[in-house]
């Protein structure tokens, strides 16, 4: 049989990738065409993107694509992370560079506004997790500034949009990456407007909505190509949430691992409860149109961090060595709040850490395999602490953990999260994004029928990794959870 190729771009916030999906018939497997950085660049205007270099490098991935196969890839799906949008005129033009999710401009405007609108009035409105840098702030940060793009903004294209139209020509909105705007209601899956013109944000910016797997048209700027543009699920967890193969019994949870991480389960409605609203849990919109009931975290964005000062000292210490240097270093000698935003800016992060040991009166890592155990160890206590809450909010025991992302390669983290939630946890797809991302081109394009065939066909191609708790291992992380808990309640 003729091996077709599906072309997925994921973009995160540190590196993007571009990776062919060759199915054969009965396996599907991955060649990554391109690999590339993603900086954040300050600018006189603020923090912002590049994305003319990260719409180059997709274009590249798709021409390196076509070079393994006899022909065209049959279609290609863009996948990134959420909440940063793009403002174009009435010709399509750029209004300026998009902001980056951390740029200062930011810092107030959730509080702010929650205090004028009312903190359960936009939770009712959206059923969207409260933080800082979702897509509602950033348009008021952007209406309170003195140059506004909103003067002469004629639509408004989250980043994986504004990719789909400059490869297919499309003006669109996709519904997985709007629901991560905290401007969608996830009721109705239609703009929340009640919401929107509250805020004062210009309505004629927020086009029609897409559900995952509109096919947009063929590549239009690339000579010779015949490849459908597939509008997947574009934000990249809904993508790697579809890739999960889900265990056919019992009721399980999921977590996504990157720079960010995300905590939570399929639920075929949104919850709007008072705890889920108190702790700021989200209903975004998944790849059929159920409810990725989650919780962000701050992933691996601290141990990456590390990485960089020490680079930026002058030592290089690779993501294996770190880890097996945490292996060895002493556990639970101390913890900090990762979610704590003290740690969302880039730079020094051993310097951060150390500072708030001190304040919270524990001992300062003195290696670098200690600075990395607390690292990994906070973060998987907060997997913990998400973890009751989300059975508590749900009502339901979970039988097990799927993990998928990056973060799966780091065997230490997975055996801790095991360990820490006292469930087995299912390891895998690593690329979770590129894999749910060509999983919903194959739907698509007719490959596949639905979902579940989908899955069975990453379990057959890819089975996952499993991890089994350890019961010894179980009364040091209650303790360990504990002095989290008390410690997050303080600081």
């Amino acid at each position: 049989m003729k091996e077709n190729i599906y072309v997925a771009s994921d973009l995160g916030a540190g590196s993007g990738r571009v990776i062919a999906g060759r199915f054969d018939g009965s396996r599907l497997r991955f060649e990554e065409t391109n690999r590339f950085d993603n900086f954040q660049t300050p600018l006189p205007g603020g923090l912002h993107w590049n994305m003319v270099s990260l719409y180059r490098n997709i274009l590249d991935g798709i021409r390196k694509a076509k070079a393994l196969g006899s022909g065209d890839p049959v279609s290609v799906g863009i996948d990134t992370w959420g909440v940063d949008f793009a403002l174009v005129d009435a010709a399509g033009r750029l209004c300026g560079l998009p902001h980056s999710y951390r740029d200062p401009r930011l810092d107030g405007v959730m509080d702010e506004t929650s205090a004028r609108l009312g903190r359960r009035r936009i939770y009712e409105a959206t059923g969207t997790q409260f933080m800082p840098i979702n897509t509602l702030y950033q348009l008021i940060a952007e209406k309170k500034s003195a140059a506004s793009q909103l003067d002469r903004a004629a639509r408004f294209l989250m980043v994986p949009d504004l990719m789909n139209y400059w490869l297919s020509g499309e003006l669109s909105n996709e519904l997985t990456m709007a629901s991560t705007s905290q401007c969608l209601d996830v009721r109705t899956r239609d703009w929340a407007w009640g919401l929107i013109e509250e805020a004062g944000l210009p309505r004629r910016i927020f086009g029609p909505l897409i559900r995952p797997g509109a096919v947009l048209g063929p590549i239009v700027n690339l000579e010779g190509f015949s490849a459908k543009v597939v509008a997947v699920g574009t934000h990249d967890t809904a993508s790697a949430v579809a890739a999960i193969p889900v265990p056919k019994e019992g009721k399980w949870g999921c977590l996504s691992t990157g720079t960010w991480g995300l905590v939570g389960a399929e639920l075929p409605e949104p919850i709007f409860s008072n705890e889920a609203f108190e702790n700021s849990w989200t209903n975004e919109i998944g790849v059929t149109g159920g409810i990725r009931f989650m919780k962000n975290l701050t992933g691996m964005w601290i141990y990456q961090e590390l990485h960089k000062a020490w680079r930026e000292q002058g030592e290089i210490v690779p993501y294996d060595r770190m880890t097996e240097m945490a292996s060895k270093a002493k556990p639970f000698a101390s913890i900090i709040d990762p979610d704590a935003p003290d740690f969302a800016r880039a730079g020094h992060m051993d310097e951060k850490i150390a500072v708030w040991c001190r304040r919270t009166g524990q001992p300062v890592p003195q290696s670098k395999g200690a600075f990395a155990r607390c690292a990994l160890e906070s973060m998987v206590l907060r997997y913990k602490d998400l973890w009751r809450q989300l059975e508590r909010i749900t009502g339901t025991r979970r039988d097990g953990l799927n993990m998928i992302g990056g973060a799966t390669r780091n065997k230490l983290h997975c055996q801790m999260t095991a360990d820490a939630l006292g469930v087995p946890v299912l390891c895998g797809p690593t690329e979770g994004a590129c894999v749910g991302n060509v999983l919903m081109q194959m739907i698509a394009m007719g490959d596949l029928r639905d979902l579940s065939e989908a899955r069975e066909l990453v379990r057959v191609s890819d089975p996952p990794i499993s991890y089994e708790p350890e019961p010894a291992a179980a009364a040091g992380w209650e303790e360990a959870l504990a002095r989290f808990q008390a410690m997050r309640s303080k600081n």
